[in-house]
């Protein structure tokens, strides 16, 4: 390209900006020495090339590559409208560093208004970009902080990009075996499932979602992670990553587990008092019904119990409480669910047990009581017999309010036809 001016061509080459001249069909016809530079090419690569170098390439804010339609020059070619102000990366094959730059072009016509030329500015704004080194306090966070593309929801899942200090340390899985995987390999057997699909129908509709999940890392321990997860949008506002910021909360979910557990025990025997039962059984027999598993439940009660606080005291009582319930969890499996759920009124919920063998279980613990009397502080045998109503039920609309209804009722008939028996109803 001639220059009348010789001191407009001067100060082109002078110039701390970048100045680029295509031709209409994007051939560079100059480009000064501030444009070679930040374009990283030499002034035979560049001068009368459409293309440049196949691994020589343009990315957005997000560091995701932009499709060469997108190219500011092209998109002149496009629409014939200047662009302004355009923030885009420059990378190549020979290093992983970005030049980030301020970008500008315009649309120039003959007196026919034929397209000329096109003439592209560019601002290195580099030392802009790591005047705050985020990329170091992401790195360097305590937070865990994952990003995955948005290009594979469905499936497996999307793949995950970018892993930070923090994720390497809690899941034990190194940068190299993270990336290229999916979160999936951060789930176990105990990972709520329903979540997880509450967090992809989240993202499929590209919004924000919190959540916390069970995970567990590559020694297969299991932790918590209270996770906000956030769309990242390119220039052209198309979401092109997830980025998920995550805290262990493993500490604080133990503690509430804890104190949860408290509040639900009954204080005197450690077993499940009736709310802690009417909660832990629900959850049991919802579980049952989804794997179609047999299950059955009954009720215990103790016999002529007021006998026993009566002779020896309401301390001596207490104390065969705590024994009754001593037997009950040496014979129960720690599947089952049982607990204290009125003075001397025990319930037990047996999951993957049909009525027959729920029958004999009842059974064994009905002998095991008559021929293992309490014996009190002093010495003395205090027989104990207990009287149980059991039942099953195979209606899915049935809740454990109610299967304990058709227990107390098949419990009653046990006492009133003499006690120390177990009797069912269906």
């Amino acid at each position: 390209m001639n220059f009348a001016d010789i001191d407009a061509e001067t100060l082109l080459h002078s110039l701390q900006i970048g100045v680029v001249v295509h031709s209409p069909t994007t051939e560079i016809l100059y480009a000064n020495p501030k444009a070679l530079e930040i374009l990283r090419l030499s002034k035979e690569q560049a001068e009368g090339k459409t293309a440049i170098d196949p691994l020589w390439k343009f990315v957005d804010k997000n560091n995701k590559e932009i499709g060469t339609d997108a190219y500011p020059v092209n998109r002149i070619l496009a629409n014939h409208k200047s662009l302004s102000n355009l923030e885009a990366g420059i990378s190549d094959s020979t290093t992983d560093d970005v030049t980030w730059v301020l970008c500008n072009a315009y649309p120039e016509f003959d007196q026919a208004q034929k397209l000329k030329r096109i003439i592209v500015t560019l601002i290195d704004i580099t030392h802009q970009k790591k005047d705050i080194p985020f990329e170091s306090i992401v790195e360097l966070a305590n937070d865990i902080i994952m990003v995955t593309d948005a290009d594979t929801i469905t499936g497996d899942g999307p793949k995950i990009v970018y892993v930070n200090k923090a994720f390497t340390a809690l899941t034990g899985f190194s940068r190299e075996e993270a990336i290229g995987k999916t979160p999936r390999i951060l789930q176990g057997p105990d990972t709520d499932v329903s979540e997880l699909k509450r967090i992809r129908d989240k993202l499929k509709l590209q919004e924000n979602v919190r959540a916390e999940v069970l995970n567990y890392s590559k020694n297969n321990e299991s932790f918590w992670l209270d996770m906000n997860i956030v769309p990242l949008k390119n220039a052209y506002n198309e979401v092109t990553y997830f980025a998920a910021v995550e805290r262990d909360v493993t500490e604080q979910k133990n503690k509430v587990a804890i104190l949860k557990e408290i509040a639900i025990r009954d204080s005197l025997t450690g077993l499940l008092d009736r709310g802690g039962f009417l909660e832990v059984a629900k959850n049991a027999l919802a579980r049952a019904k989804r794997s179609q598993t047999s299950y059955c439940l009954a009720m215990l009660d103790i016999d002529f119990f007021k006998k026993i606080n009566d002779s020896f005291g309401h301390d001596i009582g207490d104390d065969a409480l705590i024994y009754f319930s001593n037997v009950l969890h040496s014979l129960l499996r720690e599947s089952d669910v049982f607990g204290r759920v009125g003075g001397e009124e025990f319930a037990i919920l047996l999951t993957g047990t049909n009525l027959k063998a729920g029958l004999q279980k009842m059974e064994m613990i009905r002998r095991s009581i008559e021929n293992s009397p309490f014996i009190t502080p002093s010495g003395t045998a205090a027989p104990i017999t207990v009287s149980i109503g059991i039942t099953e039920d195979h209606d899915a609309s049935k809740d454990i309010s109610s299967l304990m209804i058709k227990a107390d009722k098949a419990l009653y008939g046990a006492k009133n036809a003499g006690r120390n028996q177990v009797m069912a109803v269906i």
